[in-house]
């Protein structure tokens, strides 16, 4: 009679601890799985904003092509005014001549 009093005592303490043990592991998956979603979620937004920056600086880039460009042709229609009003000088003095 004292085993199975004993192995009533343990079985009833067995359960328990199983249980517990059981919902502690159910409770680190869990964790596990929201840890999962969020460096997905995070994993996401990172490649969004690498998309947004390099559109960002697509844009600049444009931009920056566009002031040069404009810059350019504003020193080549001075250089061409500077040639025209030297040529202008040149042959008014050749006509003072």
């Amino acid at each position: 009679m004292d085993i199975v009093g004993l192995a009533s005592v343990i079985l009833v303490f067995t359960i328990p601890i199983y249980a517990i043990y059981r919902g502690y592991n159910q409770s680190d998956e869990k964790l596990n799985l929201k840890k999962m979603k969020e460096e997905r979620r995070l994993e996401e937004i990172k490649q969004e904003n690498y998309l947004l920056e390099n559109e960002s600086m697509r844009r600049e880039l444009e931009k920056i092509k566009a002031e040069n460009a404009r810059k350019q042709k504003a020193l080549d229609k001075k250089e061409n005014k500077r040639w025209l009003i030297e040529e202008t000088k040149e042959e008014d003095l050749s006509r003072r001549d």
